[in-house]
């Protein structure tokens, strides 16, 4: 569990699969297509997979439009990917972190040049070796 109630995303996933279980879904994927008449998981026909989950176009819409929401400049450059990229970005710079535990969670093998990549950004700062040479 988070320690912030509003952002915990264990609560949150807790909420939203009693909601789906409102709606008689209790077992499938998780993130479902919600129609314009407000029916989860409808689909179409001969569009997107028959269980309803949402697509990674459609992921990547969502943070699109969350980042124009935002404000943030450059906000067409946002995708699904960008959380997971963020995630490991953070998570490396806590003051605790644990790289082999990061890339666990987020499913990275260890060693993984993608994942080293991310963190190139946080090292640069947090462990740069000329910090200790009396520049």
């Amino acid at each position: 569990y988070g320690s912030n109630l509003a952002t915990c995303p264990v609560r949150a996933v807790e909420q939203w699969r009693t909601a789906l279980a409102h709606h008689g879904r209790e077992s499938g994927p998780l993130f479902l297509r919600i129609d314009r008449h407000g029916r989860l998981g409808h689909v179409a026909t001969g569009k997107g997979s028959p269980d309803g989950r949402i697509t990674g176009e459609t992921v990547a819409a969502i943070i699109r439009r969350a980042a124009v929401a935002a404000g943030l400049d450059a906000a067409s450059a946002f995708s699904g990917h960008s959380l997971r990229r963020g995630f490991a970005t953070a998570a490396y710079a806590a003051p605790d972190a644990d790289l082999v535990r990061i890339a666990r969670h987020g499913g990275w093998k260890e060693g993984s040049a993608a994942l080293f990549g991310y963190l190139e950004e946080v090292d640069r700062w947090r462990k740069n070796p000329a910090a200790g040479i009396g520049l």
